[in-house]
């Protein structure tokens, strides 16, 4: 079974057949004119195949493009099922977004244009279609979809079958917990289109997932609910040093460093705003007003190396890959602004790992971990934690810290990491080099076309990678 590039013109044939294909290819899967069923998305309709000379592109009567909601002139890939004597056309990949503006045409997801529009130009090179739509954009009874297609630089609405999978990039926590939500990933489950990056991921769900497995448990540092003023004492009484930081939080939000001093408490909040308690009560009570009831968590602090008291933790990307495994695709070490957090939203800076493991510190042993020992940590942890978890998830932004004595810690993991641009600054007098695709986004598409039905073909492996469990999906 093989893929193959072609390009859907409309042409109105005056004989009774539908669609021709290239003779060539009709050899190639020994078809015959004949009578077959032919898809696209949600989309299948019974058309009659004949073949012709021309290669490179499929001629199709536009009453059979209407009724499949085919766009014509776009690259696709078909393939052909024998066993169900079916033309299937795609990868046909839906991204799921909170909002968009489709007055702007050129960039009307705001700061986050860039990286769709860098998707949508790659799916469309290689072979496919791309469009990004909200939840009240779909329509299941009809089962179609109308959303946002790029072509010729600027995004157009269209009306489209459901895709072939759905890429969750909802910006919303509140929205996704919501029923509607709830009923909505139900229905794809039910029309079995593969959704993936199931949820926003809460920090006490992973830890509580992870701390059961032993592979996983000595990367964990000690994590309570905070729940009550005991809680805090019992965790300051242990540790001098502790974090409160919100169950659901992102980007550095709303978290405290609390420390144990000789003559009571400190708190600080990044931007250097520091409090002094003499008492553990009027920590816990101004804690309490400042939370307002959100669900928060307390963590062991870390003796994490840094550069002059601003902490570095590293940022490795595990995504599946063309073959459904996971695959460490990224890593960059980021230098936090001020002592608190390390986050580049917050003002930090980025180093390579090799770099930022040569002038950090504080080091109390040699034991330094290797750039490739907090890859192959990264990827044990993504696996497992994909096992713990129920959804469907291909990306994972985990976050490790190194301790003075090497130790390697998980401090979060992301299931909807950053897609800003940011890179490691070049060297002083290096050019800036050619841009290319960002190899998060060549990989983000690749397992896209494999749950699609489009697998693309597998290159030579390298590095640690692993087959994911059954909750993979692949559309026939």
């Amino acid at each position: 079974m093989s893929d193959v590039p072609t390009i859907v013109v409309a042409y109105e044939p005056k004989s009774e057949v539908d669609l021709y294909l290239p003779q060539a290819q009709m050899r190639k899967w020994k078809l015959q004119s004949s009578t077959l069923d032919v898809q696209f998305g949600s989309k299948t309709v019974c058309a009659r195949v004949g073949s012709m000379e021309r290669n490179g592109s499929t001629l199709i009567r536009p009453s059979l493009a209407q009724s499949l909601h085919l766009p014509t002139g776009s690259p696709l890939l078909i393939r052909y099922l024998p066993d169900q004597q079916k033309l299937v056309f795609g990868p046909y990949v839906g991204i799921l977004v909170s909002t968009y503006n489709a007055q702007y045409p050129q960039s009307p997801f705001g700061p986050l244009s860039a990286f769709f529009n860098e998707v949508a130009d790659i799916n469309r090179k290689r072979g496919g279609i791309v469009c990004a739509f909200r939840l009240q954009d779909v329509n299941w009874d009809a089962g179609i979809v109308r959303g946002l297609v790029r072509r010729g630089g600027v995004w157009r609405q269209k009306v489209l079958p459901l895709p072939q999978c759905i890429y969750n990039r909802l910006v919303s926590r509140q929205r996704e917990r919501s029923e509607q939500m709830t009923a909505w990933v139900q229905r794809c489950k039910d029309a079995n289109i593969p959704f993936f990056n199931e949820r926003f991921l809460n920090k006490w769900h992973v830890h509580a997932a992870l701390e059961q497995q032993e592979a996983a448990a000595l990367h964990l540092p000690s994590m309570v609910r905070y729940q009550s003023q005991e809680d805090l004492r019992q965790m300051l009484s242990t540790y001098r040093t502790i974090y409160a930081k919100p169950a659901n939080g992102s980007m550095g939000k709303g978290i405290f460093r609390l420390r144990r001093t000789q003559v009571g408490y400190s708190l600080a909040r990044p931007g250097g705003m520091n409090q002094s308690f003499s008492s553990l009560q009027g920590l816990h009570h101004f804690l309490s007003k400042r939370t307002k009831g959100k669900p928060y968590l307390l963590q062991q602090g870390l003796p994490l190396i840094g550069i002059s008291g601003r902490p570095t933790d590293f940022r490795v990307l595990v995504q599946k890959n063309r073959a459904g495994e996971w695959s460490v695709t990224s890593m960059v070490a980021r230098l936090g602004q001020n002592r608190i957090v390390s986050n580049i939203s917050r003002g930090g800076s980025m180093l390579t790992p090799l770099h930022a493991l040569r002038v950090c510190g504080p080091w109390a042993t040699s034991n330094k971990p290797s750039p490739q020992l907090l890859r192959d940590v990264a990827l044990k942890l993504s696996i497992l934690l994909e096992e713990a978890l129920p959804g469907h998830y291909a990306e994972f932004g985990v976050d490790l810290g190194v301790d003075v004595r090497g130790h390697v810690w998980l401090l979060e993991v992301n299931s909807k990491p950053s897609k800003t641009a940011n890179t490691i600054p070049l060297p002083d007098g290096m050019e800036e080099p050619p841009r290319r695709a960002r190899p998060s986004v060549v990989r983000m598409l690749e397992y896209a076309s494999y749950v699609s039905g489009f697998p693309r073909a597998s290159k030579a492996k390298s590095g640690i990678k692993r087959k994911t469990t059954g909750k993979n999906y692949r559309r026939r």
